[in-house]
């Protein structure tokens, strides 16, 4: 009989050990849990104030909305085999400076793989198409500055017009999908569903 308090405290304090474990590892488990939470509501705030600010910047007028216009006055120009309108030159810069900080910052980094796969792959599609077009139209505009001995002459103009046409027949195309692409990704981040439990078919 003296020894059941002792035998009762002996089973008893394994027990508490135990379950004290398991409380901290479920409190553990909820901390780390919430942390992620956090973490992949702050990734998904700043590609969406990003993109948003892309997308805002490209359908300005100094960009999609200009090239379409020197799209047809420089397609008119090749059908009807006129001169060159001269309108591309005074237009100002071509690239629009699209931002990428949310993308450098995040990419290769365990934050961005708490995304669902499907975002990742949206965002990795975004973010080379924009660099793509910052080449394209760079590549562009370096070749027109390459030294030519037939500047002045009406051949010359001709092939500058139709070169001009050609480069603009695919860079309105380029920024309109990059476009379809930001309403795409945005209006999956806007869904009003845990970012884990969603994934993106991407276009």
């Amino acid at each position: 009989m003296k020894d059941r308090p002792w035998l009762t405290q002996l089973i008893i304090q394994p027990i508490m050990i135990v379950l004290s474990i398991l409380a901290a590892l479920g409190v553990d488990n909820w901390q780390k849990s919430q942390a992620k939470v956090r973490r992949v509501a702050d990734t998904k705030a700043a590609f969406v104030k990003e993109i948003t600010a892309n997308k805002q910047l490209l359908q300005s007028q100094n960009y999609l909305p200009l090239h379409r216009k020197l799209q047809g006055e420089y397609a008119a120009a090749v059908k009807n085999n006129t001169p060159d309108p001269g309108t591309f030159f005074e237009a100002g810069p071509l690239s629009a400076p699209l931002r990428d900080s949310a993308w450098r910052v995040v990419s290769g980094t365990f934050t961005l793989m708490e995304l669902p796969s499907g975002f990742v792959l949206a965002l990795t599609d975004i973010y080379r198409l924009q660099d793509s077009l910052e080449k394209h139209n760079s590549g562009f505009l370096n070749s027109l500055s390459l030294p030519r001995s037939d500047r002045e002459t009406p051949a010359y103009e001709k092939d500058l017009t139709r070169s001009i046409s050609i480069f603009l027949n695919e860079l309105v195309p380029a920024e309109e999908r990059l476009i379809r692409n930001y309403d795409h990704v945005l209006g999956r981040f806007a869904a009003d569903k845990p970012a884990w439990a969603d994934e993106v078919a991407t276009k």
